[in-house]
């Protein structure tokens, strides 16, 4: 079970000089030592300046914390609340180029024919054509949201590719896909890149300071 979320540093330990951890991980990618008994979560939570931070720069990780994640971040749900609100508010904001600059790098490094990275696995073929639909989403219904069929739906009509992916992906984390499948995949990836146009300037400030205000209310 994945779980995410944020926690709270006592505030004082920024005016010292070991300031305290910006996140604090376990069982990520390998079991942390003393939580053998808990191997099923994998956990990441960041200490609240850094989740802040991180919401401010429009990371897509954090932000579908906000809104698909656990009911209970850090046992204060209404502050969650008050937070998703103030964050759908100000959108898209940046949050259509992050994805698509993401999504640029993970084509370039996993989906690109000729390269020695090239793994066109069906797990692969999801996280990219997610986060292509993810930015055109947020930017035609300013929301946010991390589940893979809403998302096709919304951009494709239909999940009839989506449906196939997860089918081949089911067979192993590892499933590379066939010829067919990868050359739809490939088009509609191509097809996104060429439509979807992310602003490339967006004010902030006004952002800033609610996301200021609203970290310094939960951290009182």
């Amino acid at each position: 079970m994945d779980v995410r979320g944020f926690h709270l540093a006592d505030g004082e330990r920024y005016a010292l000089l070991d300031e305290p951890a910006e996140q604090i991980v376990v069982n990520k990618g390998e079991v942390t030592p003393e939580f053998e008994e808990d191997a099923d979560i994998d956990l990441v939570s960041y200490e609240l300046k850094k989740f802040g931070s991180l919401l401010y720069d429009a990371n897509f990780n954090v932000l579908e914390v906000v809104f698909d994640g656990i009911e209970v971040v850090n046992e204060v749900p209404s502050e969650l609340d008050v937070l998703g609100r103030l964050v759908e508010d100000e959108l898209p904001l940046d949050v259509p180029r992050t994805y698509y600059g993401m999504e640029k790098a993970n084509y370039r490094k996993r989906l690109e024919l000729n390269r020695e990275s090239y793994t066109p696995t069906a797990k692969n073929y999801l996280y990219m054509l997610r986060g292509l639909f993810g930015a055109q989403y947020v930017i035609d219904r300013h929301a946010i949201t991390a589940d893979i069929y809403e998302l096709s739906a919304h951009t494709l009509g239909d999940t009839e590719l989506v449906d196939e992916l997860v089918a081949a992906k089911r067979t192993g984390e590892s499933a590379v896909v066939d010829d067919s499948l990868a050359e739809r995949a490939d088009e509609q990836i191509a097809r996104l890149f060429g439509e979807i146009d992310p602003p490339r300037r967006v004010d902030k400030e006004a952002y800033r300071a609610r996301l200021n205000d609203w970290m310094r209310e939960v951290r009182g």
